[in-house]
């Protein structure tokens, strides 16, 4: 009984100390940071909030009520979560193409596809908009203006993809303002949008950055031709139906970004969200370097990562 108490103590301790710290945050930049009860239940599983060097970082993982938008779901108070077939069925109907598993040895790559060059072959659009880099700090790292943030970051991708002849569509709508935690839910509504003007496009990137508490307070950096540019991660979200079509993308790109640039090649992270990533099977979840990373280093980072993705889509061809 005694050690039953003692964690019942425990539990109600630590639940009113992460509502002291996420109160003290609303004091602060992060206004539209909210405490879920499945966000308490994580917290008291694994610790949830991350702490970089230079403050308290948002994670950049969607929360269960998130999740359940990001699939197409209704979240309304006292709604049931439909079934990923809901989900899927309101993603457009593409011409999106398929990945060859990579179990089989006889097909260990992506099957080549047609591209038209003379339409948009890539599409990059933001889930979390407003994050930004050294020295644009303002807001925890979350800024409105273009300059500095990873929108900077897409336009250099878009601009180095386009000298080599790809066409590119770079949606910068601002899908984590007002409100965070709808994030993914908005973006959602861009891509799934965007999907359905651009009938041609074969690669999707939502390009984000990495939080700094999560690399061990540091910005990420590597040596490219003399230059130092910033690392990139590639996620890949397992609750999609697509997962295993997703990492052999990712794989794909690693491996030709360390042919390349040997060092560069990132890190893929597998989590157990969807991140909207089912609409395409070339769905890439890219960070580029982290919140101690300056913009400089990841713009440069942007431009050897165009030429890999340019390089990928011709041996797709």
């Amino acid at each position: 009984m005694k050690g039953k108490q003692l964690l019942t103590l425990g539990i109600a301790v630590f639940v009113i100390t992460a509502t002291i710290t996420v109160r003290g945050l609303e004091n602060g930049h992060d206004r539209d940071f909210e405490l879920t009860e499945a966000d308490v239940g994580k917290m008291c599983l694994s610790g949830a909030l991350m702490v970089g060097s230079r403050g308290t970082e948002r994670q950049d993982t969607p929360s269960e009520q998130q999740g359940k938008e990001e699939s197409g779901a209704e979240t309304s108070q006292g709604e049931t979560e439909p079934t990923d077939d809901a989900g899927k069925q309101e993603v457009p109907a593409t011409e999106t193409p398929t990945v060859v598993d990579t179990q089989n040895p006889e097909n260990p790559s992506p099957q080549t596809i047609n591209i038209d060059n003379s339409k948009p072959v890539v599409i990059i659009y933001h889930t979390h908009a407003t994050e930004s880099y050294q020295p644009a700090s303002d807001g925890n790292f979350h800024v409105l203006q273009e300059e500095g943030t990873v929108r900077e970051v897409g336009n250099v991708l878009t601009a180095e993809l386009q000298k080599q002849g790809i066409q590119v569509v770079h949606d910068k709508t601002i899908n984590d303002n007002p409100s965070y935690n709808q994030s993914y839910s908005r973006s959602l509504e861009t891509i799934n949008s965007l999907l359905g003007q651009y009938k041609n496009v074969a690669v999707v990137i939502d390009l984000h950055r990495d939080a700094a508490g999560y690399s061990g307070g540091a910005g990420k950096t590597a040596i490219v031709n003399g230059e130092t540019v910033a690392k990139y991660n590639l996620v890949v979200g397992n609750g999609n139906p697509n997962a295993a079509k997703l990492k052999i993308f990712a794989n794909t790109v690693n491996q030709k970004a360390e042919e390349m640039y040997p060092g560069y090649g990132g890190r893929i992270i597998e989590k157990a969200y969807k991140f909207n990533q089912y609409v395409s099977d070339y769905h890439l979840l890219l960070e580029v370097g982290n919140n101690e990373n300056n913009i400089r280093e990841s713009d440069a980072s942007a431009k050897c990562f165009a030429n890999v993705l340019a390089a990928v889509i011709k041996d797709l061809q």
